[in-house]
């Protein structure tokens, strides 16, 4: 696959999953976004020119722009790993893929981390919350790629999959458990209702698992030929090579 192919599945596919994660904000979190933006302008903050319906398609859109520009990133990843992936085919790598983003960039931090509804946390320390988030992604990140290249060096030295499954799995807990122990807490006590905090938590949570399994679902399924994708192309592999094999006899 050309890396410009590439780049083009990678912008569709992170377009469907940013209306992905658009649905699932506005599905599952409508309510507690509205509560939490009805509290911070009671408490003085928010507000703005524009009224709340312009927001939600302002809202939208930008999903729709973040999720393209995450599928072009995820496609220059998957060019540039693609052979040492885990899968036979790239709909299987794709998954695979996916999934390791998702954990590492977005439900390990959250351990730590957890994202706050609007009003919640001093403005003063947002610089401070921004650069602890970002360093435990990179810290995530650096972890999973550690695991999946021991995991390789394991395989060529002709360990079992069983084995070194579990010890780069064991390594990457390892790490991540020292991570979170490690890493200062968070800089802000959390005054909002419990109910409201975890309900926004679970959403944006929830919303970045739908933009990564559409990402990474779309993405492989479109790097698939079309062959492939109806199940021909394995029927025509073994169809070839029961006529090898009734030659050969």
């Amino acid at each position: 696959m050309s890396l410009g192919r590439c780049l083009r599945l990678g912008a569709a596919a992170g377009a469907g999953g940013g209306v992905a994660l658009a649905l699932t904000l506005a599905v599952l979190g409508g309510a507690a976004i509205s509560e939490a933006v009805e509290l911070e302008e009671a408490a003085g903050g928010g507000g703005g020119p524009f009224s709340r319906g312009v927001q939600q398609v302002a809202g939208v859109v930008g999903a729709v722009a973040l999720g393209v520009a995450v599928g072009v990133v995820f496609a220059v990843v998957f060019a540039a790993a693609r052979h040492r992936l885990p899968g036979r085919d790239d709909w299987r790598r794709s998954l695979w893929l996916a999934a390791a983003a998702f954990v590492a960039g977005h439900l390990v931090p959250a351990l730590k981390y957890p994202p706050n509804p609007p009003g919640v946390g001093d403005p003063a320390t947002v610089g401070r919350r921004t650069a602890l988030y970002v360093l435990l992604i990179a810290f995530s990140v650096v972890a999973t790629v550690g695991a999946a290249r021991l995991n390789n060096w394991l395989a060529a030295r002709g360990t079992a999959p069983a084995p070194r499954h579990l010890l780069a799995v064991g390594a990457w807990v390892v790490l991540v458990a020292v991570a979170l122990a490690g890493f200062p807490p968070p800089p802000d006590a959390v005054e909002a209702p419990a109910t409201l905090v975890w309900n926004f938590r679970l959403t944006v949570v929830g919303g970045w698992l739908a933009l990564w399994a559409v990402t990474g679902a779309v993405f492989g399924w479109l790097s698939l030929s079309p062959a492939d994708r109806t199940g021909r192309g394995d029927a025509g592999a073994a169809e070839g090579a029961g006529d090898t094999s009734s030659r050969s006899d």
